[in-house]
């Protein structure tokens, strides 16, 4: 078994992508069956001059709320509901169009929120960008686009121009930046394979990568890849600008044919960051921090899959601080005072209550495929661990492919944790969903 297939540094193929590859297979396999009595013709396999695919998903859940939480009392001032019903509709398309050595590259992406309190549709583009392989070894890109730095599975810290991703859900799709990238790649014989440059140029003003932070600043950065023994080592840089500069390395090595481990250091400087002060004002300080993740995979015999991650935010808040933080929502909710609510809140949404906001985490994810030789099912469990405070997220989930071109997943997300505690605090005690997502 080839584990480079397996752990390799690519995101595991969508369905639309995998029943591509299924296709071409097939292909493969019909046509040296018929060599003997057919020509080969090359140009069935050459690539389209344009492709697309997309899913449509509808996602009901039912939330049980804790409402003894301060989460709940933040979130749902005045209100006494102990559930909370919605549905969200999600619409995605991808595609790439080619023309000689250009190409365009889109995914644009709708959804739709129903609940009580909420009533929404957005849609984003989450990428357009236009591509042209100048040479076999060299590519430029330039418009939106959504990078994909880091070898870690839960958490990236050198994802230095992302999004972040959701740790109980990394895999989604999320939305990019308008900027210029490209590739340079050099190939050797030796201990060192392979070398490429990727730099990027992120320009941000009043109508451009705004979210990225403040206007009027074109952000630097670049990433450096180097294969050596088989390991696969970058070193990444932003420069100083809408952010400040930050530097940091990450690997991946595959240790057998079942086993690969990773890590990601990051290094960040003038970073802010919303404090509540002991005179229950809120104020932001700038710091410089370091954040790093550890981990690795292991695949069984019997096609279980373990991750693993350790996860240090230098950017988190410490145990005091969030208990500081906590006392604070507590004795604001007490007392009734608007002033003080307000100010509770905006804590929180700023960063006291957003994921992963403390600092020392743990993550694991076991899942089974097809067992009991059920074909199309695979079973999982994902846990986040907050390991300062033990409180926890825990989410099982069922998943199923057996039907052409459709993905059944029910997935049931619990919080537990003590009063004054990161998941014991969240405003949504039990969640189950189920997604229903149909390819094209």
């Amino acid at each position: 078994m080839d584990l480079a297939a397996l752990f390799g540094r690519i995101r595991p193929l969508g369905r639309p992508a995998a029943a591509a590859m299924a296709c071409v297979g097939m292909l493969v396999a019909g046509a040296a069956r018929a060599a003997s009595d057919t020509e080969f013709d090359v140009s069935a396999f050459e690539k389209k001059p344009f492709e697309w695919s997309g899913y449509a998903e509808l996602r009901p859940e039912r939330q049980w709320l804790n409402t003894e939480s301060l989460g709940y009392g933040l979130q749902f001032p005045g209100e006494t509901r102990s559930t909370l019903n919605r549905v969200t509709g999600v619409l995605e398309v991808s595609g790439v169009a080619r023309r000689d050595a250009l190409r365009f590259n889109f995914t644009v992406h709708g959804d739709y929120v129903d609940d009580p309190r909420l009533q929404e549709g957005k849609a984003k583009v989450f990428e357009a960008y236009g591509g042209w392989q100048a040479t076999p070894n060299a590519t430029l890109e330039l418009g939106k686009r959504a990078l994909r730095w880091g070898t870690a599975y839960a958490w990236s810290p050198v994802a230095f121009f992302e999004r972040p991703k959701d740790p109980l859900d990394p895999e989604l799709s999320r939305q990019g930046f308008v900027m210029a990238t490209g590739s340079l790649v050099r190939s050797f014989d030796g201990a060192l394979k392979t070398v490429a440059l990727t730099p990027v140029v992120l320009p941000v003003s009043e109508s451009m990568n705004s979210d990225y932070g403040p206007t009027g600043h074109t952000n630097l950065g670049g990433k450096l890849y180097f294969l050596w023994h088989d390991t696969d080592i970058d070193f990444v840089y932003g420069s100083q600008g809408s952010r400040g500069a930050r530097w940091g390395a990450d690997f991946s090595r595959n240790l057998g044919t079942n086993v690969e481990i990773h890590g990601e250091w990051a290094r960040f400087t003038d970073v802010p960051r919303a404090t509540l002060t002991p005179a229950g004002t809120l104020s932001s300080e700038t710091r410089s921090y370091t954040s790093y993740v550890i981990g690795g995979r292991y695949l069984t015999e019997r096609e279980t899959t373990f991750i693993l991650e350790y996860y240090r935010n230098g950017a988190g808040y410490t145990e005091g601080d969030q208990e500081q933080f906590f006392s604070f929502a507590q004795g604001a909710l007490e007392s009734l005072a608007p002033a003080a609510r307000s100010l509770a809140a905006q804590a929180a949404s700023q960063g006291y209550t957003r994921p992963n906001s403390m600092q020392n985490y743990a993550y694991l994810r076991i899942s089974q495929k097809e067992p009991f030789n059920i074909l199309y099912f695979t079973p999982a469990v994902t846990a986040i661990v907050n390991v300062k405070d033990g409180s926890f997220s825990v989410v099982p989930e069922l998943l199923y492919t057996g039907i052409t071109n459709l993905e059944l997943r029910l997935r049931v997300a619990m919080s537990q944790g003590d009063a004054f505690t990161e998941y014991g605090e969240k405003a949504v005690g039990t969640r189950v969903e189920l997604r229903v997502r149909f390819f094209f």
